[in-house]
């Protein structure tokens, strides 16, 4: 039984103190019933204060986002802009009445070009470094309710600008600085108006004199392709009159201090350190300002007898009512404190989510990329990118409206873009559609779209996607084709003009060698010693330049497309032989050795004999004119499996450079050196033979070092062997005179 004394002593002994404590308040509040009253009246009005405040900056902010596009946008026309910003500053005014001015500003990369712009409404521009790079921001535009009237608050500079203390003062810099770190709306600190100057103030109240004034700042950034990054282009602000903001949420005495960072400003209603005040925050963003009002204090008026009853009564009524309630209180402060700090993650991950938005939008916004979603159903985009209208010439909401977008595409291109490009694509299929739109001044533009579909749930098709201006391509494009055709009709002139010339001179020039020779060879009876000579002269030089014709003729011919293969099968050993025959002569005159090797029996293969024999001799020729006397020629032959049949022609002349084999190549190139100087020629013998191997499907190798040699290998595919000779390599080549020949027959 003691034992259960004992629990209930302690189960009521701490409902008894509350209950005792609940008792002194309820005297209290007694006492003090009618301050009750007038408490309970100021919380709610101390409230109203919050939410007025708070309420009255958000649509000050919702003027400066809709005038940001101007400041991002660049400036096409200065008289079509101040239009465009008056129309929104008329809007801002007609919803709010706090706002003193609104001012645009653009970003300038010097403070000369800053100056300029600032010249006609602004005594002074805004210079601050961030990130090590320097900032200059100048006033484009001001509007204030009244119309611009020169010599009224804030018109008060010379000429009736803003002056330099306001625009381009330390507050106004640490502003945009504060706002450009956090990529957010700001305020800066109050400002009082003396007449001459402005001064930072910590807090404004409604009886003071002069101005108060504070700004409201939001600065707009764009994406720069350069550098990848948010660059800073401009920022719209607002000079908001404290004290009528203040005079409109509160009456008097009432004092607006700030700003505060947010994490500063209380929860709620907040009293202050001597109690004779109460605050509350007005949260702005990542910043925010307190207003603070007196506390109402009355005297009481009730009889003691009164309050001893009431006491008497709230002790036994407390007692009963917590220790039955305790842990349902407990429960549900609990529950309260979760649903706080949800709330509060919640708003965070909110902000963050528009803070989000926000970048993407300015970086889909700020390229030449137009992002767009369209209801196919009425033919009409429900959301493009501003920069159509920089391309087209129409407003956005033009683009907008019901029809426009298919009347204003070419009609040739109509039914490819709508019938066959949208009408035919699937729900989630990509495509991308070309097509050309007329723009506002009547010219054409062509553009691409590159787009997808899907359906909603009603069925109705929706697309989405990113439209280019592709006008300055097309023209490049037709542009090229028209020289591309213009060099191809012309090249062709120029073979055929080539052809026809070299055709012409081979005729005469044939007789005049013909009776050279005829002369030369005294064949109708002897000449003088004299004479002979001036015919052998006739002779060799008109061989030379029939030589250079049929030289000219080839690559005419080549390059008009005209020349043709007479294909046979042909041995390729006796081939070799003959070519070797031919220089003979030439090469002992030359005092150069040339030697045949044909390691195993070469097959047969189908080739224009007689253009592979203009490959060798050439290649064979130009070995012999660069081979000091005493060199060595080797002509080679052999069956390289699987790429084909390969014919060397080494010498150990002067060879060439890297550089120097380029030229070679080139039609009419001639390298100069000692011994090309001392043979004539036209430089088209390489890409001739090059062009010869070719049309047989073969390649062409060059191998050369400067003072050691030159090789080259002329390689025919394994499509033109045929079989073996049926010579086995017997011994024919080696009967030709004059040069050692070696020859192996095939083993197995």
């Amino acid at each position: 039984m003691k034992a259960s004394m004992h629990k209930t002593l302690l189960r009521w002994a701490p409902a008894a103190g509350i209950g005792l404590v609940v008792g002194l308040a309820v005297m209290t509040a007694l006492s003090k019933s009618d301050g009750g009253t007038a408490t309970l009246r100021q919380t709610a009005y101390i409230s109203t204060i919050g939410q007025g405040g708070a309420s009255a900056i958000a649509q000050i902010d919702q003027g400066l986002s809709a005038t940001a596009p101007l400041a991002a946008s660049p400036v096409a026309d200065p008289q079509t802009e101040q239009a465009r910003f008056a129309g929104v500053a008329r809007d801002l005014f007609g919803r709010v009445d706090d706002v003193r001015a609104f001012v645009l500003f653009r970003a300038a990369p010097t403070r000369e070009e800053a100056n300029r712009i600032a010249q006609t409404v602004s005594e002074g521009i805004v210079r601050f470094s961030a990130g090590g790079k320097v900032f200059y921001l100048a006033p484009s535009g001001v509007a204030v309710p009244g119309g611009n009237r020169a010599g009224v608050f804030p018109l008060v500079g010379q000429g009736g600008k803003l002056p330099s203390a306001l625009s381009a003062g330390e507050g106004m810099q640490r502003t945009l600085g504060t706002a450009i770190a956090r990529n957010a709306h700001t305020a800066s600190g109050f400002f009082d108006w003396d007449g001459n100057a402005v001064s930072d103030t910590a807090q404004v109240r409604l009886g003071d004199s002069g101005e108060r004034v504070f700004w409201r700042v939001m600065p707009v950034q764009a994406f720069d392709p350069a550098t990848g990054r948010e660059t800073l282009v401009g920022a719209v602000a607002a000079l908001v009159d404290a004290k009528a903001l203040l005079g409109r949420i509160a009456a008097a005495p009432a004092t607006l201090t700030g700003p505060f960072d947010r994490v500063a400003l209380p929860d709620g209603i907040r009293d202050t350190a001597s109690g004779e005040a109460r605050s509350i925050g007005i949260p702005t963003g990542e910043q925010g300002f307190l207003a603070t009002v007196p506390v109402v204090v009355t005297a009481s008026s009730i009889p003691l007898f009164t309050k001893i009853a009431a006491l008497l009564a709230a002790l036994a009524a407390a007692a009963a009512v917590i220790f039955a309630t305790g842990r349902e209180a407990r429960g549900r402060r609990e529950a309260e404190n979760r649903l706080r700090k949800n709330r509060r993650g919640f708003k965070k991950r909110s902000a963050e989510l528009k803070r989000s938005e926000d970048r993407f939008k300015r970086l889909a916004e700020s390229t030449n990329v137009v992002p767009w979603a369209a209801d196919l159903a009425e033919q009409r985009f429900t959301y493009i990118g501003p920069q159509i209208a920089k391309i087209t010439g129409y407003p956005v909401t033009s683009w907008c409206a019901p029809g426009f977008w298919v009347q204003h595409v070419h009609p040739e291109d109509r039914h490819k873009t709508f019938v066959d490009g949208f009408k035919n694509l699937g729900e989630g299929e990509y495509a991308v559609l070309e097509y050309r739109i007329r723009s506002a001044d009547g010219k054409i533009i062509h553009v691409r779209n590159m787009l997808t579909m899907s359906l909603r749930s009603d069925g109705s098709r929706i697309s989405q996607g990113y439209m280019l201006d592709i006008t300055e391509m097309k023209t490049a494009q037709a542009k090229l084709n028209d020289a591309r055709r213009q060099a191809e009709e012309a090249n062709k002139t120029k073979s055929e003009f080539l052809a026809n010339m070299s055709h012409e001179l081979r005729t005469p020039l044939n007789a005049v060698i013909g009776f050279a020779e005829v002369m030369k060879d005294e064949l109708f009876g002897p000449m003088g010693e004299r004479y002979k000579d001036y015919a052998e002269s006739v002779h060799s030089s008109g061989k030379h330049l029939l030589d250079l014709i049929n030289d000219v003729l080839d690559l005419s011919k080549i390059e008009a497309g005209k020349i043709e293969l007479i294909e046979e099968e042909t041995d390729l050993g006796i081939l070799l032989s003959k070519c070797r025959t031919v220089l003979h002569e030439r090469a002992s005159s030359a005092g150069v050795h040339i030697r045949l090797e044909i390691p195993a029996p070469l097959p047969n293969a189908i080739v224009d004999s007689r253009r592979i024999k203009q490959v060798i001799l050439n290649l064979m020729s130009n070995a012999i004119k660069f081979t000091m006397p005493g060199g060595r020629i080797t002509l080679r032959g052999e069956l390289v499996a699987p790429k084909g049949l390969r014919v060397t022609i080494a010498d150990t002349g002067i060879g060439m450079t890297r550089d120097e084999m380029k030229v070679a190549f080139e039609q009419f190139g001639q390298i100069d050196n000692e011994l090309s100087r001392n043979h004539s020629g036209t430089g088209l013998g390489l890409p001739i033979t090059r062009s010869l191997v070719e049309l047989h499907g073969g390649e062409l190798e060059m191998e050369s070092r400067s003072g050691v040699g030159t090789s080259a290998h002329v390689w025919l595919p394994l499509t033109r062997v045929v079989t073996l000779s049926a010579k086995q390599g017997k011994g024919e080549a080696g009967a030709e005179q004059g040069g050692d020949v070696q020859v192996k027959k095939a083993v197995g």
